[in-house]
């Protein structure tokens, strides 16, 4: 993967990277620790399209959260997690 930009997204600074896996993927790997997040999507989504590397017609058919670890270790607690659409 390689980094792509970095941008201030729902009040928190995010490295995103480019990857190929048979098709193209980004990764928004969040600068800071959280214990607490609500994210909107359509802003993740919408910085794809100002810097055209997702074309405005396409849809999400999945959501994820991880971790991305780059180098160490890394943790992922989740005591819960939702998706609201609409």
């Amino acid at each position: 993967m390689r980094l792509r930009f970095t941008a201030s997204l729902d009040g928190a600074m995010w490295d995103i990277y480019q990857g190929d896996i048979g098709w193209k993927v980004y990764s928004f790997v969040r600068r800071a620790n959280t214990t607490k997040a609500t994210l909107n999507l359509d802003d993740f989504t919408q910085a794809l399209v100002r810097r055209k590397l997702l074309s405005n017609d396409k849809y999400v058919s999945g959501i994820e959260s991880g971790t991305e670890v780059f180098e160490g270790t890394g943790r992922l607690d989740t005591k819960a997690y939702s998706v609201d659409i609409g």
